[in-house]
């Protein structure tokens, strides 16, 4: 029996006295001890209801021991309590036979233990865990079997259901937080592909903006070249125009003395003397403008002015001594020997100008050739970085995705993902070493085959440079102008004729027409001063643009009127 009710989470022990002794208060003598395990009695309480009304509050002692008297024919329930343990109830049916003997004392006792509050079993017993009553068959009060192992049953199951609903709880605590690792793992999974994103994103940003960068440098570095070569232009320029004076004042300077020797010739043959020198040096210095486009043309003109020169003034020498019978003969010699100083001087000056026109062109096709090769070179590095960086980010965003398709099973195979992404990757950069060793053996197989084309070139552009330079002046022009106004409307401003075509059609000294094309006007002024052209050309397009233009060079407004209202 006391096995029992100890499955029940109490102790009830029932002493059964029948006292003989001296006739007491009539009501049964109750007591009892109350128990607290793995605890102290502080804060106990027990309470004495009758048809649900408190009739007495009992207090406890140190050792929990108590007694109370309970009068016959009712019902009571004992309510054992203390903070955070399980409340319990004991009921007393004091209810006994009319031939019961009230006059005789009756006592009962028990013991209850209340126990901690746990998750594993009821916060509360909602019915009285044991029944003490009257019993016939002994004549004496004890406890109801049947209701005990009725309690029993009923606490078992309330703690089975308990256990299930934890069990369930902690089933669905446990699928809530799978589902929470579950989608903690999705938000990072979804955090680190937006991570990526933003990287791969910042990456590209980066990228285009180290293109832009490059471009721009490309093009500064484009712009400090062509300011360079206008610089270097305008060097040669300054050294021509220099070169051009030192001439003139040399030249001034022996015609000084040339009239200092002839004092004594007739006036008619000073001043033819004097044309012909300032035709002389009208040829001369046409001659030096066109140097840098016209070398071997020049070097004809000047060879074929020689021969006349030379014919003119032995016609003229000759008229000269028909006319002054013999009178001056000396004269003449004397000056047909200056004339025949002069003319070695102005051979040495030519030539000393070639070479110097040579030495110029080569350095300007050197400096040409190391630009463009630069240029090459730069353009060529960016384009593989460019593809290397390309092939780097395709890579990483090919083993990024999927990483992020096999995030679900990283935990369980995150050793043999990350093995395979590593095999994978050097085997990219195998790919990517390989391929650059075979781009870096096209490049220099390239080079190769660009030097040997530039030889070929070379040679080539020698034997041709004799027939180019009679059309090479105009062509600059297309060229020079294309730049601005587009090429097609820039070969409109440009007929390309040839040397001889364009001294017959510019006889006159000054030639002045107007050229209407469908976007542009051209008015162009020619002139034609002792058989050397120049051209000056007024170009006014249809969006309000206007260039000026002399022999296929830009010039200022100001030059142009300047020059052209003479």
């Amino acid at each position: 029996m006391k096995s029992i009710i100890s499955k029940a989470f109490f102790t009830v022990s029932v002493i059964f006295l029948l006292c003989l002794s001296a006739i007491a208060q009539n009501g049964l003598q109750v007591s009892a001890r109350l128990i607290v395990k793995k605890g102290d009695l502080q804060g106990s309480k027990v309470t004495v209801t009758q048809n649900g009304n408190v009739v007495q509050t009992i207090s406890v002692s140190n050792k929990g021991v108590f007694d109370f008297i309970l009068e016959y024919n009712f019902e009571y329930i004992i309510v054992f309590e203390k903070p955070d343990y399980i409340t319990k109830k004991v009921l007393i049916d004091t209810r006994v036979p009319e031939t019961f003997r009230k006059d005789i004392q009756q006592m009962t006792g028990f013991d209850v233990v209340l126990e901690k509050q746990s998750e594993d079993v009821i916060k509360e017993y909602a019915n009285p865990v044991a029944k003490i009553m009257y019993a016939r068959d002994i004549r004496d009060f004890t406890y109801d079997t049947d209701y005990s192992l009725k309690v029993l049953k009923e606490i078992e199951n309330e703690n089975k259901k308990l256990a299930e609903e934890k069990k369930k709880k902690e089933e669905e605590e446990k699928a809530r937080k799978a589902e929470e690792e579950k989608q903690r793992i999705l938000a990072e999974a979804q955090k680190r592909k937006e991570e990526e994103e933003a990287k791969r994103k910042a990456a590209e940003e980066a990228r285009k903006k180290e293109e832009e960068r490059l471009r721009k440098e490309a093009e500064e570095r484009r712009i400090a070249e062509e300011k360079k070569k206008l610089e270097e232009q305008k060097r040669l320029e300054e050294l021509k125009k220099k070169a051009e004076e030192e001439a003139r004042l040399k030249a001034e300077e022996e015609a000084r003395k040339k009239e200092e020797l002839r004092k004594q010739e007739e006036e008619r043959l000073r001043k033819e003397q004097e044309r012909i020198r300032q035709e002389e040096e009208a040829k001369r210095k046409a001659a030096e403008e066109a140097r840098l486009k016209e070398e071997e043309r020049l070097r004809k003109e000047a060879e074929e002015r020689r021969l006349a020169e030379e014919k003119a003034k032995l016609e003229e020498q000759k008229r000269l001594e028909e006319q002054r019978k013999k009178a001056e003969e000396e004269a003449r010699l004397k000056a047909e020997e200056e004339a025949r100083k002069k003319e070695e001087l102005r051979k040495q000056e030519e030539e000393r100008l070639k070479q110097e026109q040579e030495r110029v062109r080569q350095e300007e096709e050197a400096k040409r050739k190391a630009a463009e090769e630069a240029r090459l070179k730069e353009e060529e590095r960016i384009r593989k970085e460019a593809e290397a960086q390309r092939l780097a980010e395709e890579a990483k965003r090919k083993a990024e995705e999927e990483a992020k398709l096999q995030e679900a099973e990283r935990l369980k195979k995150e050793a043999e993902e990350r093995a395979i992404a590593e095999a994978k990757l050097r085997e990219e950069r195998l790919k990517a070493e390989q391929e650059k060793a075979r781009q870096e053996a096209e490049r220099l197989k390239r080079e190769e085959e660009e030097r040997r084309r530039a030889e070929e070139q070379k040679k080539l552009l020698l034997e041709e440079q004799r027939k180019r330079d009679a059309e090479l002046r105009l062509k600059l022009v297309a060229e020079k102008m294309s730049a601005q106004i587009g090429k097609e409307d820039a070969d409109q401003v440009v007929t390309l004729l040839a040397a001889e075509d364009i001294a017959k059609r510019y006889t006159r000294e000054r030639t002045d027409e107007v050229i209407r094309y469908p976007r542009i006007i051209l008015t162009r002024t020619v002139f034609n001063r002792n058989n050397t052209i120049t051209f000056y050309t007024r170009v006014d397009h249809e969006y309000g643009a206007v260039y000026y233009l002399k022999d296929g060079f830009f010039i200022s407004k100001e030059q142009y009127l300047a020059e052209t209202q003479k």
